[in-house]
């Protein structure tokens, strides 16, 4: 019983993680009228919809069956437990976008989601509007759309049932590996960019903030020094450059020679690709603002 029940909730997990995938990928490909695969995964799944639909069937469903609210209206007496399961599946969906959008940035060093610009968000990470998108799906999940998907799904023998899940499994696992490396790649960019900051401040003993705010005096001294590691500072963000370039597109813009493969977590997530390419242009651009100011300086000496 006990193997059937796990096998059968792993079933509903890949099922509902296909469907929200589908949902998803649609919405976010009518704006830019083009396909657009809205996973962290290459493959047609999107776990967090899974794991959403196991929490409203482990947690919110057995409040749907076991409490009621019933409250008489103009002498009919009506049944409020949906407020319960629309309040249920908001809170614990929200606690699981929460929980997955903080991992997921401990871990590769970048946002997936960001709803800082929403009304009523906690740290961007949910708000407002999709609490009550989820409120409502809890309730068209547990009142419609489960229930429906069970009458078929419940009739699948349990043997059929392994045998898929054994065949989604050793695709998800290979998908899930691949996954992880191509954020991990993502991750590694972000890392030598913040490295090579903290580097250049270590060096000058400054910030660039501080080095752009410095008297001339202080400027000289620092221009001096500066001056000997101008090569090796050019070429390390050449180096994180071209790194950038090739996650992008595969190649390196400046000879559009193929170094190596575009990492779909560029294309298909903006928000990632934008943050990694703003500490980019944040680096470059304080370089070029004290490489004019030590041109200004000597200029001005000369």
């Amino acid at each position: 019983m006990l193997r059937e029940t796990v096998l059968r909730y792993t079933l509903y997990f890949f099922f509902y993680s296909a469907a929200g995938w589908l949902i998803e990928s649609c919405y976010c490909s009518v704006r830019p009228r083009k396909w657009v695969n809205r996973g962290f995964l290459t493959g047609p799944l999107c776990p967090i919809y899974g794991t959403g639909a196991l929490v409203f069937l482990v947690f919110v469903l057995p409040l749907k069956e076991k409490f009621s609210l019933p409250v008489t209206v103009a002498g009919r007496e009506i049944d409020l437990t949906v407020i319960i399961v629309f309040f249920a599946g908001l809170v614990l969906a929200d606690i699981v976008e929460f929980t997955v959008s903080l991992l997921m940035e401990k871990m590769f060093h970048a946002r997936w989601w960001d709803y800082s610009e929403n009304f009523l968000n906690i740290q961007g990470r949910i708000c407002f509007k999709h609490s009550i998108y989820w409120g409502l799906a809890s309730i068209g999940f547990l009142y419609v759309i489960h229930p429906f998907v069970n009458r078929y799904f419940i009739k699948l023998p349990i043997d059929f049932v392994e045998v898929i899940l054994a065949v989604v499994l050793s695709v998800f696992v290979i998908d899930v590996f691949d996954a992880v490396r191509k954020a991990m790649d993502v991750r590694a960019l972000i890392d030598k960019i913040k490295k090579f900051r903290a580097e250049l401040s270590a060096q000058f003993g400054s910030t660039f903030d501080d080095i752009l705010a410095m008297g001339e005096e202080e400027f000289k001294e620092f221009s001096e020094k500066a001056s000997k590691h101008k090569a090796e500072i050019a070429a390390r963000v050449s180096e994180i450059r071209e790194s950038f370039e090739i996650l992008s597109k595969g190649f390196v813009s400046k000879d559009f020679k193929q170094k190596g493969k575009y990492n779909r977590m560029f294309t298909e997530f903006p928000m990632v690709k934008a943050a990694a390419r703003a500490q980019l242009d944040n680096l470059e651009i304080n370089i070029e603002k004290i490489k004019e100011k030590i041109k200004n300086t000597i200029s001005r000496d000369g």
